[in-house]
């Protein structure tokens, strides 16, 4: 069994075939799921979704940090506090990278959600792009129970180990299929196997073997197979351990 720790199945990319999506997941071994939230629309449809073994993360993401007001906020923390499977505060954090909003409107929402997490004592889910030194002085702030996951790791092994220090997981998705991963690569060869969970961020982000495609859970095997590789174990192991962090990290 693979747990998939970050997918939007509310995208709209979904929409004609998000049962089939999970069929096709399924039978190549995905049996349970994080759907994310990072927008207040794509929030309200988590919320309201109710799918067999799929569990709930609501946040904002750093592009859609302005649309953070004190009603969002309350709004997002009722969705917490009414549903069961909501596991995870995210996805939140910082973003660099073409980013039109400012840093320090990015830093005071992900610091709101940080403290909702601490409240509520649950893991978050973090974005974090081009941003990790900044996400790593915050979060040492903020000594959360459950920690959480950085997700769609993308730094090299000094950061890993940074961020795994602390006891952050790492979300390993489809960029570590791609030839000019290596940086990416060497870190999660330097990171413990206890430090990892498998994710797509799917729609988006395919893995090497089906580029141009639409992402989707099913493709989670490509990404556990380059892990294989990379730790010199067997995929069954990768799987094994792998939803063993995801199960223990988000009590699922």
């Amino acid at each position: 069994m693979i747990i998939e720790t970050h997918v939007h199945l509310c995208d709209e990319k979904y929409d004609h075939d998000r049962d089939e999506v999970l069929k096709r997941a399924n039978a190549s071994g995905v049996m349970k799921f994080l759907n994310i939230g990072a927008e207040l629309k794509e929030v309200r449809k988590i919320a309201a979704m109710e799918i067999e073994n799929v569990y709930k993360a609501m946040g904002l993401h750093p592009h859609n940090a302005a649309e953070l007001t004190d009603g969002v906020y309350d709004e997002i923390k009722g969705y917490f506090k009414a549903q069961k499977k909501a596991v995870a505060v995210g996805e939140i954090g910082l973003d660099y990278y073409k980013n039109p909003v400012p840093k320090a409107l990015q830093e005071k929402v992900f610091r709101a959600f940080l403290g909702l997490a601490k409240e509520l004592d649950l893991p978050v889910a973090i974005h974090s792009r081009e941003a990790h030194d900044d996400v790593y002085n915050i979060i040492r702030e903020y000594v959360l129970n459950k920690r959480g996951v950085i997700h769609c790791f993308s730094g090299d092994a000094g950061i890993a180990g940074k961020f795994t220090d602390l006891g952050y997981m790492l979300g390993i998705g489809g960029v570590i299929t791609f030839p000019n991963a290596e940086t990416l690569r060497n870190a999660v060869a330097s990171v413990p196997l206890e430090c990892l969970v498998l994710e797509t961020d799917a729609p988006w982000l395919a893995p090497q073997q089906e580029r141009g495609k639409r992402n989707e859970p099913s493709y989670l095997r490509h990404i556990a197979q380059a892990v294989a590789r990379l730790k010199n174990v067997s995929v069954e192991q990768i799987e094994s351990v792998t939803t063993k962090n995801a199960e223990k990290l988000f009590n699922i």
